[in-house]
């Protein structure tokens, strides 16, 4: 079967995955990629509303006629190489892009105005979890936390002022998934309470 070539760069820039766009209905998934590869059926009631085909997930409305509610690559955090094969039928092109490639590198990127992305950080236990949202994409980073003496999360982002939280934890944030929503994504970090807030260019410059 003839394998479709994406860019990982068009996908971060439009929320498109190739032919697949969070517009859709499970019947055109289903048409389009075949069978996937798995489904998470622990909230089905009739039929499975989250399919997965290696990286790329897909969740589904549970009423008819099953419009899609988002798409993301999870894993992401395994990119690597040229290439990422991700179903028998696409192949994604990382396009210079990694799993370690930082916050602030994906803003520099020219992928969308500093201006029009939006960061959110916060603390959820003893981890440090960011987001980036651009348009209908967001990005989402685990920060590792081991330079935090005593382990507290919390206690570092309340005590530090936002410049050397934003030093500290860029060159740490390693990609976690990227999701696209049918609305643009713009939102906390779900499960934190305490989320902070900064522009892509008042980030960028707290990182310069």
């Amino acid at each position: 079967m003839k394998k479709q070539l994406l860019s990982f760069r068009d996908f971060l820039k439009t929320g498109t995955f190739g032919p697949v766009f969070p517009s859709l209905k499970m019947i055109d998934i289903a048409s389009m990629l075949g069978p996937p590869d798995g489904w998470i059926t622990e909230h089905a009631e009739t039929i499975p509303v989250y399919w997965t085909f290696g990286k790329l997930e897909i969740s589904f409305d549970e009423e008819a006629p099953h419009w899609m509610n988002w798409f993301q690559i999870e894993e992401a955090g395994y990119l690597e190489g040229d290439f990422e094969v991700l179903t028998d039928r696409l192949v994604l092109s990382l396009d210079g892009f990694s799993g370690e490639t930082t916050p602030s590198e994906f803003l520099t990127a020219g992928l969308w105005a500093p201006e029009e992305a939006a960061v959110f950080y916060a603390a959820l236990s003893d981890e440090i979890l960011l987001n980036i949202c651009a348009g209908p994409v967001q990005i989402h980073f685990r920060v590792d936390t081991d330079f935090i003496e005593d382990g507290d999360a919390q206690k570092y982002l309340t005590n530090s002022n936002v410049s050397r939280v934003v030093s500290d934890i860029d060159s740490r944030a390693t990609l976690d998934s990227i999701y696209s929503y049918p609305q643009p994504a713009f939102e906390e970090i779900p499960g934190a309470f305490n989320w902070n807030l900064l522009s892509g260019r008042d980030y960028l410059m707290l990182t310069r």
